[in-house]
């Protein structure tokens, strides 16, 4: 049982992670298809409040995943 629900556990984890990974990579299109007459203010304000946070809870989750995993052992 113990098994099972580790497993389902780490594939919440995948699907969690890859929505992260998502979103990061349409952020990463947006601020490359800004116009530059929208200025690097709005590139350095999506960078800070969108980019950042997402790629540090990315760092984290993978950092959970890597427990669960070696837990799991």
């Amino acid at each position: 049982m113990a098994i099972i629900l580790i497993e389902e556990v780490l594939m919440g984890l995948d699907a969690v992670k890859v929505s992260l990974e998502e979103a990061l990579t349409v952020l990463d299109v947006l601020v490359e298809d800004l116009s530059p007459a929208l200025g690097e203010g709005l590139r350095t304000a999506l960078e800070h409040t969108l980019r950042q946070p997402l790629r540090s809870r990315l760092e984290v989750l993978e950092h959970l995943q890597a427990t669960v995993d070696a837990r799991a052992a």
